[in-house]
């Protein structure tokens, strides 16, 4: 107790002089002032004091533990208000001069005027009698008691463990305890098992998404709103790194677009100081060794660095929960979570980095991992890292579908390199196809053409993904069958792709019975070769069928099948596969209102993975993005995600039938703007020596026909064109009378029969829609579309003016009008060609002005070429 006296006495000194003799009672009241002062909430901060309160509610005794940054004090800084309307709280910071309970008890007979307890510092009474005679004068208070144990992992002296069993144990009815820091000083052992004590951790102390907007809006932030869910995803709701991203966002002048490394600095400085600082250096170098392997088990580190392993303890890192979470389906197998993985790792040179990479990459090839060991190939920046074993491997590496890991190892080699080997020349092919690079695999394509020992089968499947890529469904369908009769069963990455790009041109062949039959072949291939990657791809294609026959409920489940599949394998969630997955599950999700979280985090996460993947099913999720904000009015902001997510795309060089679904999109927002000559003019660059059924679309794309039926039909509905709205949906549905393209447009030809005075044919249309609607539980907000229909649907908020009231409200006169100013008559010139007298000209332009809601000859004439009045 005297060196901790001492150390409090250096502590408040500014000066080298002697200071003035202050005595031991003294500074023992200073030092507990500053340990029981409560912390402030910060006025930046949201109030998240729920999170503790809830929890104390049913049950006296908390445990909240979570590693730097989590936001615990401010949580308890915002209950504090609370809990002091119903309860005596004792707050107490603990720290490295806690080497007994000693303050701890100080503190709290200071606070609860416990007179009997001063005095007890003597050798003839133990720590644990001490405890226990705090714990017996709380009882006799008989009024709430709320103690609060701040920063508990300072609490190291070998009592410490016995003293908070102790206080667990004898507890006494109207005592609450909150014990919050990074970690116990010790195993938690059989507190788990307690009944009367909760655990809040990283889980629940990580932001969500309503949070981080409120936290947003509270500090006035005007974060692009596109980019919040994707932040969030980034940090994994980790509020420092938050907080001090938006820091470095602000001190950069809150840009638009901003680069990975934004943040970096500041969030790998918050890291040195208030985590690795605390650590030992063989922990400190356990923990960057960690964030370089980013996934890891005791045996990699062992064969990576022995040394590191063998002077750290890897146990204790994982106690102190050090931003490290078990990987799901692989027991003894840890991760460091991405963001500080890259922060941390940033921490040792470069070089060093590298040979870890490399050494990693061994340890794995000799283990047949090849995605693991791809990985830290292209990490360790060595292109040539022995590529015929690439070649070897190509199959499984292909069936991984990790196009991420195989774009990086491709992008280190030199030509000399890629074309040493015509395997490795088809696996770079395949990758470009999958990335939807279409350019830079045809001419690959054309190359191996040329070479003496053709790959005959393997150059014929190129040749037909190629061609789906681009939307020739015939060739594609040739070439994929021939490539299916030669192709050996050991060839089953190929032999699947070929299977799975049949099983797309039916569906985009509306036959989907047909693509049912090869996604079934599919999946048997994938789950004889045991690749989940594969499999996961097949349960995608099989939710894609059955999407296109309406059944959002069905797909859904097998959605969540693929899911699973892929969740459960090590390397399942880096594929292809899964971002897709993820996309179609929040494109149907936001379709039918069956989602566990909103449209605009689920759709960032699916995007951001995608992006990470140079997946061009990104253009999916740039759509729903976009239909989402304009359902809610936001046409800006939607015009803004479409041009961004153009953007991104040709910087990747992906082929534009890949992204075509965003130029339909961008018209059904024109559209609901009432913008019809843009809307108009975007469509038929579109459908350019093609019908709206027939145009070009990838092998994902196959709703893209019916969403551009969809859109024109639209398009000349609004526009107050019933007659070519019936044209195109009666032909469509013919065709197409199932799925779910073909209900909306059934929806949409509902409104152009009511517009041509049939109201019976309209009411059997929408009987059809509502049918489906109930079956598969669609609710989505639909008066965004066609607001005047959806009264008739029993959807809420239906009381809205039907969009064709503008174009329908104009006489034929006034259109005859209108078309003569627009040729650049005068009004005189106007009546003399319509045989009417120069005032009846005025009055009919006065009425245009009035319909139309402008104030000139110029505003109506620029209004009805919008609306395609003229």
């Amino acid at each position: 107790m005297i060196g901790s006296v001492f150390i409090f006495g250096k502590f408040v000194t500014d000066s080298d002089t002697v200071p003035p003799r202050v005595s031991e009672t003294e500074i023992s009241q200073s030092a507990l002032l500053v340990k029981t002062a409560p912390p402030t909430f910060a006025h930046r901060h949201i109030d998240r004091s729920d999170i503790l309160m809830r929890e104390l509610s049913s049950s006296p005794v908390v445990m909240m533990l979570a590693p730097a940054g989590y936001g615990k004090t401010s949580v308890i800084s915002a209950a504090l208000p609370a809990l002091e309307t119903e309860h005596r709280v004792v707050f107490y910071q603990c720290d490295q001069f806690d080497e007994s309970p000693h303050w701890l008890v100080a503190a709290c007979a200071q606070v609860l005027g416990f007179t009997s307890l001063t005095g007890l510092s003597r050798p003839d009474v133990s720590d644990t009698e001490i405890v226990a005679r705090l714990l017996e004068q709380i009882r006799l208070l008989e009024e709430p008691v709320a103690l609060i144990l701040d920063n508990v992992e300072s609490l190291t002296y070998e009592e410490s463990r016995s003293i908070l069993t102790l206080m667990l144990r004898y507890r006494p009815a109207n005592l609450r305890l909150v014990f919050s820091g990074r970690q116990l000083p010790f195993a938690h052992g059989a507190l788990r098992l307690l009944d009367d004590i909760r655990w809040i951790s990283t889980p629940v102390l990580s932001f969500n998404f309503g949070e981080f907007k409120a936290l947003l809006e509270h500090q006035q932030l005007p974060l692009p709103a596109g980019e919040v869910a994707a932040l969030l995803r980034k940090m994994q709701g980790w509020p420092a790194g938050l907080a001090l991203w938006l820091m470095a966002w602000r001190g950069a002048g809150m840009p638009d677009r901003w680069g990975g490394e934004l943040g970096l600095y500041e969030l790998s400085d918050y890291l040195r100081g208030e985590v690795v600082s605390h650590l030992s250096e063989p922990q400190r170098n356990l923990l960057c060794l960690c964030a370089v392997l980013g996934t890891f088990n005791d045996d990699l580190i062992g064969a990576v660095s022995p040394e590191i392993l063998l002077a750290g303890d890897l146990q204790a890192l994982l106690h102190a929960g050090l931003y490290l979470r078990e990987v799901p389906g692989r027991p003894e197998w840890y991760r460091v979570e991405p963001m500080v993985a890259q922060c941390l790792s940033r921490l040792q040179p470069q070089e060093w980095r590298r040979g870890v990479h490399l050494r990693a990459f061994e340890w794995f090839r000799e283990r047949d991992d090849a995605i693991a060991a791809l990985y830290h190939a292209g990490q360790s920046e060595q292109g040539a890292i022995d590529s015929e074993w690439i070649v070897q491997q190509s199959d499984t590496i292909l069936a991984s579908l990790d196009t991420q890991g195989l774009t990086v190892w491709f992008d280190q080699l030199n030509e000399d390199q890629l074309y040493s080997s015509p395997a490795l020349m088809q696996v770079a092919c395949w990758t470009d196809l999958l990335t939807n690079r279409l350019d830079k695999a045809q001419n690959m394509i054309e190359r191996l053409a040329t070479l003496p020992d053709l790959d005959e089968a393997g150059h014929i499947a190129l040749k037909g993904y190629l061609a789906g890529a681009r939307g020739a469904l015939t060739r594609a369908e040739r070439h994929c069958r021939q490539a299916l009769e030669i192709l050996t069963p050991e060839r089953f990455s190929v032999r699947f792709l070929m299977a799975s790009m049949l099983a797309s041109v039916s569906v985009a062949h509306r036959d989907l019975d047909g693509s049912r039959i090869w996604n079934r072949f599919a999946l048997d291939v994938a789950r004889k070769s045991r690749q989940s990657a594969l499999e996961g791809m097949a349960h995608l294609d099989h939710a894609r069928i059955e999407f296109n026959r309406g059944h959002a409920s069905r797909c859904l489940t097998v959605l969540t099948q693929g899911r699973e599949v892929l969740e459960a394998s090590p390397h399942g969630s880096n594929s292809l596969a899964y971002a897709r997955l993820l996309i179609l599950k929040a494109t149907v999700g936001w379709i039918t209102g069956y989602s566990d979280e909103p449209t605009d985090s689920a759709i960032a996460h699916a995007l951001m993975l995608c992006e990470e993947r140079s997946d061009p099913a990104a253009a999916y999720g740039y759509a729903i993005r976009a239909l989402n904000l304009m359902g809610q009015g936001q046409y800006a902001l939607a015009l803004n995600v479409l041009d961004d997510g153009e953007r991104r795309l040709q910087e990747q060089q992906v082929d534009f039938v890949a992204y075509a679904w965003l130029h339909t999109v961008r018209s059904n927002i024109w559209i609901s703007q009432k913008k019809f000559r843009r809307a108009h003019d975007c469509l038929e660059a579109l459908l350019v020596d093609a019908d709206s059924a027939g145009v070009a679309r990838c092998e994902y794309s196959a709703l893209l026909p019916g969403f551009s039926t969809l859109t024109l039909s639209r398009l000349h509905l609004m526009a107050g064109r019933a007659e070519l709205c019936l044209e195109i949906t009666d032909r469509w549905l013919r065709h197409t009378p199932e799925g779910f393209m073909s209900v909306f447009i059934r929806m949409i030809r509902a409104g152009a029969l009511m517009g041509q005075q049939q109201p019976a044919e309209a009411m059997r249309q929408l009987e059809v829609v509502k049918k489906t609607f109930r079956a598969e539980g669609v609710n989505q907000q639909l008066q965004s579309w066609l607001p005047g229909l959806v009264a008739f649907l029993d959807i809420p908020q239906a009381s809205l003016a039907p969009a064709t009231e503008q174009a329908s409200a104009l006489s034929e006169r006034e259109r005859d009008v209108l078309n003569l100013m627009a040729q650049g008559l005068s009004n005189q010139a106007v009546a003399d060609q319509l045989y009417i007298s120069l005032h009846t000209v005025k009055t009919h332009a006065r009425k245009i002005n009035v319909k139309l809601g402008t104030r000139s000859r110029t505003q109506a004439i620029h209004k009805a070429k919008e609306l395609m009045l003229i």
